[in-house]
């Protein structure tokens, strides 16, 4: 998380290279840190929290297709309602990113 606070502080400073950099790297690391919990279906909520958070800053690094089996392994499990809302949510940006490039 301190890194991706980094990361979005770089980009209001707008430090768009180093933004990438240090998504890329909270990316990685909170990707790592969801995979451990992919099979720990009681470890809910904190398991579709990693699982969003990856997503989202695989989406945000322009990793797309990472983000769409991120979503895909967190609705393996049984997010909470707000959870699963905003899974859909960045799932429909996801499609839609997945669409235009395909155009």
């Amino acid at each position: 998380m301190a890194t991706a606070g980094e990361a979005f502080a770089a980009q209001r400073a707008g430090e768009y290279n180093r933004y990438i950099e240090l998504t890329k790297a909270a990316f990685e690391k909170e990707k790592e840190a969801a995979w451990l919990l992919f099979h720990k279906f009681e470890a809910e909520p904190t398991r579709s929290v990693l699982f969003r958070s990856a997503a989202q800053l695989a989406f945000n690094c322009g990793k797309i297709r990472e983000a769409e089996r991120l979503i895909s392994a967190a609705l393996a499990g049984n997010p909470p309602s707000e959870i699963l809302q905003q899974l859909r949510a960045l799932n429909r940006e996801v499609q839609e990113n997945i669409e235009a490039v395909a155009a």
